[in-house]
């Protein structure tokens, strides 16, 4: 005889197993990509369009050869393809033409950062500035000016802050909101955005893609026209400096930055899921590399 124990004993375990069961589910269509099937040019597209996103050029043959051959070698996985990618962001190995990988590919972003804030200014244009504050600052120490002494002493940090971002960024002295950060806060920029309004406006629409509500514009007209403290993005600005620092530090920022990586790598916005899964760890780390590397990784970036 069985006793009832024993039947309770059976009957949770089949209730268990039967919750644990999974349904499968059947995706038509849904065949795995066979990656050794993509055709040598594609490959070589891809080489080449990570060569011109990353370096600024296109691989040399020797270059070419050996990645499609690294590529191939690895059947095109994900895993190859990071490799790739993080080689020519880190290798510090000499590289002639380019110093190194490493050098290029700060240099590159350097330059695009520039020309998505300051119109591709080149460094010569800082250093005349630079030169022209110099001589005012010689000037008003004859003259006893200690405005005049103080205001180019300002111009001249401003604009070394610019021509040492990229160095200080690849070293990691800096981060990608502190670059940026110096980019909205220089002479060129406010010479290209003359007037607080326009430079409101302009520093909304370069970081973020969008122009500023109107109680934003009035907060940040007020902090940058008159010195009046305001509140925005959760933090505090009373002047011109706090306000453009107060910017790249907002999360809004760091959506702007992935934004910004999807437009230039892969030519369209984010979607709303992308955006989210890339700031879950870009917001707190402010490692850009990563999120371009995610990007950089795909089959729709790669055309695969």
């Amino acid at each position: 005889m069985i006793k009832k124990s024993s039947v309770f004993f059976l009957f949770c375990l089949l209730f268990i197993y039967s919750c644990s069961k999974k349904e499968e589910k059947i995706i038509p269509n849904n065949v795995p990509l066979n990656y050794e099937d993509v055709p040598t040019v594609k490959v070589e597209n891809y080489i080449n369009r990570i060569y011109i996103d990353l370096l600024g050029r296109e691989p040399l043959n020797i270059e070419k050869i050996r990645d499609v051959a690294l590529l191939r070698d690895g059947k095109l996985g994900f895993d190859i393809r990071k490799q790739l990618i993080t080689r020519l962001m880190t290798d510090s190995i000499y590289v002639p033409g380019d110093s190194s990988y490493k050098r290029a590919y700060y240099q590159r972003l350097y330059d695009l950062s520039k020309a998505r804030l300051l119109e591709g200014a080149e460094d010569n244009e800082f250093e005349s500035q630079i030169g022209i504050a110099q001589f005012g600052l010689i000037s008003s120490r004859l003259l006893g000016d200690s405005i005049g002494v103080f205001s180019a002493m300002v111009t001249i940090d401003r604009c070394k802050n610019v021509l040492r971002a990229r160095r200080a960024y690849q070293l990691g002295l800096i981060d990608i909101n502190q670059m940026y950060a110096y980019m909205l806060n220089n002479p060129i920029y406010d010479v290209t955005n003359m007037n607080s309004l326009n430079f409101v406006n302009a520093s909304f629409d370069d970081l973020f893609f969008r122009f500023p509500i109107r109680d934003e514009f009035s907060i940040a007209f007020d902090i940058i026209e008159t010195g009046k403290g305001g509140s925005l993005f959760g933090g505090f600005a009373s002047n011109k400096s706090e306000y453009c620092q107060l910017l790249v530090d907002s999360r809004e920022f760091h959506e702007g930055m992935i934004k910004w990586c999807y437009l230039a790598l892969i030519g369209r916005e984010p979607t709303t899921q992308e955006t989210y899964n890339l700031m879950v760890d870009y917001y707190p780390t402010k490692n850009l590399q990563k999120v371009q590397t995610l990007i950089l990784m795909t089959d729709e970036y790669a055309h695969f």
